[in-house]
């Protein structure tokens, strides 16, 4: 919160093991901290629908997402929550915590289906994926927006969420496949608004 109102924006990989988090397939889903944390962007990812081919995207199945045990819903996502709630197919209630906060907030590209291509310290090129890989897209957005605005004298943008939530028409809307049944059991459908 502190770093928040400081101007900070800070954005945290959602994860990539799906619902299940790190400790994989059992009764009930366990949501990746701090990506949970209403008090960070949580960015997943997405993938393109046909490998090689610049085009529509899908959720990547293996984001991690859903609803936190430890933090209530925000605020400023409740429209949003209630609205997919209410309309998607849905795993079984007993896994999820529905009045949890939702997340992630934001999604880009994870590089499942086309990997980026980046250089190891030998010069190496090799392809890599998953959310550590879209986060610091949307961040080097975010630094070009801050950039925009603090030449023009205005303030940093600090904590997103709020304004990401407020302007959601702003943003690409991803409405296909299930952004994070990675074990192939349950996930969340990626939906209009959600």
């Amino acid at each position: 919160m502190a770093a928040g109102v400081r101007g900070l924006s800070i954005l945290f990989a959602s994860g990539d093991q799906g619902v299940w988090g790190r400790t994989g397939v059992s009764s009930m889903f366990h949501p990746d901290f701090p990506s949970s944390s209403p008090y960070v962007t949580s960015v997943g990812g997405t993938e393109f629908q046909t490998a090689s081919v610049v085009g529509p995207e899908t959720a990547w199945n293996c984001s991690g997402g859903g609803f936190s045990n430890t933090f209530s819903q925000a605020t400023w996502q409740s429209s949003a929550i209630t609205s997919f709630l209410s309309t998607a197919s849905l795993p079984p209630s007993s896994y999820f915590n529905v009045n949890g906060r939702g997340y992630p907030d934001v999604s880009a590209l994870g590089g499942g289906t086309n990997p980026y291509c980046v250089s190891i310290g030998s010069g190496k090129l090799v392809g890599i994926a998953g959310t550590s890989a879209a986060t610091p897209v949307v961040a080097g957005i975010v630094a070009q927006l801050n950039d925009i605005r603090l030449k023009a004298g205005k303030s940093s943008l600090g904590f997103l969420n709020p304004l990401f939530y407020a302007n959601s028409k702003c943003f690409y809307d991803v409405d296909d496949g299930s952004y994070n049944s990675c074990s192939g059991i349950y996930g969340f459908p990626a939906t209009t608004g959600w």
